[in-house]
């Protein structure tokens, strides 16, 4: 058992063995964590893959092997420029761990900059903390099915846990999703990529949650989860107005960015000029007439 169940690992025993598994079967040559917290997990990835890179906004409080790549910043930034030296070098990165930004704004967009990327032609992605809410709802955002390249998602692949320990009571954590990409998948010919045999196991644990409060408040008193209903809606509509800002920012950067909008540039130039140049007479006749008025 000490060896499922290492104490500074950040994760369940029962993860840490699926991600063990997961290294053995794939031997992937290159690896990449978001989020590495004390270090545990690139740690025991090191101790598999040739070469691991650690993303994080602070550096592992554990000694790691020279074979760990510490960069230390925010995902967002980090990460795409990352992934970008990688496609460039023409590396394939073989696995990735995300386990970084855990609101639902900033896990989608770390999911979508890796999945944009040339980097993953053939690699499996492992999402931590599917079971929160929070991290929940921004994985469900992700159109996983835009993606050719993603062959298989499974969201629950190792459910989550509710938790009743003492600073942790009926908080809903854990849980690893699954994403398999494969750049010579068509999913447009092969069909649904989501497994369809279970039914979501969060929204599952998050109703048994439910169920567990309203009975131990007991029929005769208000049900209280601590935050009002009206607030958790609210917040859900931010977090919702966030995701299509970002989207929006995104469209436009990739806009901004394409060869036909930089060689349309002139083009759009002459006819704004063109328009002014048109303006100019009623803007004069309107000069005109002030001083007519002005006259008379």
């Amino acid at each position: 058992m000490r060896e499922l169940r290492d104490a500074t690992w950040q994760m369940s025993g029962g993860e840490q063995a699926a991600i063990d598994g997961l290294l053995t079967r794939l031997e992937p040559a290159l690896a990449l964590e978001v989020g590495s917290a004390e270090g545990a997990c690139a740690r025991r990835l090191a101790a598999r893959v040739p070469e691991v890179h650690s993303i994080d906004l602070a550096p592992p409080t554990l000694e790691l092997p020279e074979n760990v790549h510490v960069h230390t910043g925010d995902s967002h930034e980090l990460l795409p420029a990352l992934l970008a030296g990688f496609a460039e070098q023409g590396r394939n990165v073989d696995f990735v761990v995300l386990d970084g930004d855990h609101s639902a704004t900033g896990v989608r967009r770390d999911i979508e900059d890796l999945l944009d990327s040339p980097a993953l032609g053939r690699s499996v992605i492992v999402i931590h903390d599917v079971a929160n809410e929070r991290v929940r709802s921004g994985v469900d955002a992700v159109r996983f099915a835009a993606w050719p390249k993603v062959a298989y998602v499974h969201l629950d692949w190792v459910p989550g846990q509710l938790f009743r320990e003492p600073g942790l009571t009926n908080e809903l954590w854990y849980g690893l999703g699954l994403v398999v990409v494969d750049a010579s998948h068509s999913a447009y010919g092969d069909g649904e990529v989501f497994e369809q045999r279970y039914f979501a196991a969060a929204p599952l644990l998050a109703g048994g949650r439910e169920s567990l409060l309203g009975a131990e408040q007991g029929p005769a008193e208000p049900r209280r989860t601590g935050v009002p209903a009206e607030l958790e809606e609210l917040r859900w509509e931010l977090e919702q107005a966030r995701d299509e800002l970002d989207r929006r920012r995104r469209e436009l950067d990739s806009m901004l960015a394409s060869p036909s909008w930089r060689l349309t540039a002139p083009l759009r130039r002459a006819k704004r000029r063109l328009a002014a140049l048109r303006a100019l007479p009623r803007r004069l006749r309107k000069r005109r007439d002030a001083g007519r008025d002005s006259v008379g």
